[in-house]
């Protein structure tokens, strides 16, 4: 803009530009706020400033960066030891960015499937925390616990994704891993129809393999496992529609 050939135009940019020291509120300070967090946020600021171009590709990279910040500090949390949303699903559900720059992201596979509805939510549900496990009901309520109580026996273990999906000892859930089997075979060794869940605890990039494994049955064993946990708490309600998509309140 201070290259325009409108008079007007640069001299009302270059009073901003001169006002910025004194005023948050100008123009100038305004964008100079939106390099923070930013690899070359000083480079950018002087350029602004002295009125010069700022590389786009340089830039664009670097915003990229500063925008996957979030999945980096999600990394840096241990699902299994914080009840963390997005730890969760960037160390069990996630799918990594693709090296193509013009795009990124990768959509969940299942989405592509010929899916019926109530199976597609019950994935969606669980891939994203929006059931009723208690790892996740828990935090809705001032004295929840997160023990299952599914579980025989007194051994306490939270009830999250991977407690349901391996540990669960509950016998519905076992005689359902037992249907799908062949999904947890080739991942864990202790895995078998005499023991259908695991005992010692596995590693988060294992847990990860297995829920990327390119098995289209392991979306039905998600809904089924789904339809176990929640039954009787609130799957009637999540099988209502809500109109929310067309704009309407909820019925």
């Amino acid at each position: 803009m201070l290259n325009t050939k409108n008079d007007t135009l640069r001299r009302v940019v270059q009073a901003d530009l001169n006002l910025q020291p004194r005023s948050s509120a100008c123009w100038t300070a305004q964008l100079l706020s939106t390099f923070q967090g930013l690899r070359g946020c000083e480079l950018y600021a002087r350029a602004v400033q002295t009125g010069h171009a700022i590389t786009m590709q340089e830039f664009t990279a670097d915003l990229k960066h500063r925008m996957r910040g979030v999945w980096r500090d999600a990394g840096l949390v241990d699902p299994n030891t914080h009840n963390n949303k997005l730890a969760t699903y960037h160390s069990w559900f996630a799918i990594p960015f693709s090296r193509n720059e013009r795009m990124p992201i990768n959509v969940p596979r299942y989405l592509h499937l010929d899916l019926s509805k109530h199976v597609m939510r019950n994935i969606s549900r669980f891939r994203l925390r929006a059931h009723t496990l208690k790892v996740e009901a828990a935090a809705w309520h001032e004295d929840g616990s997160c023990v299952c109580d599914q579980c025989p026996g007194e051994d306490e273990h939270a009830q999250n994704e991977v407690h349901a999906l391996l540990f669960c000892q509950e016998h519905r859930v076992c005689e359902l891993r037992k249907h799908f089997s062949f999904l947890f075979t080739p991942f864990f060794e202790d895995f078998s129809a005499a023991q259908p869940f695991l005992l010692q605890q596995v590693n988060n990039q294992l847990v990860h393999d297995f829920l990327s494994q390119q098995n289209n049955r392991l979306f039905f064993f998600f809904s089924e496992l789904m339809d176990l946990f929640v039954a009787g708490r609130d799957q009637s309600a999540a099988d209502q529609p809500n109109n929310l998509a067309e704009g309407h309140p909820p019925l």
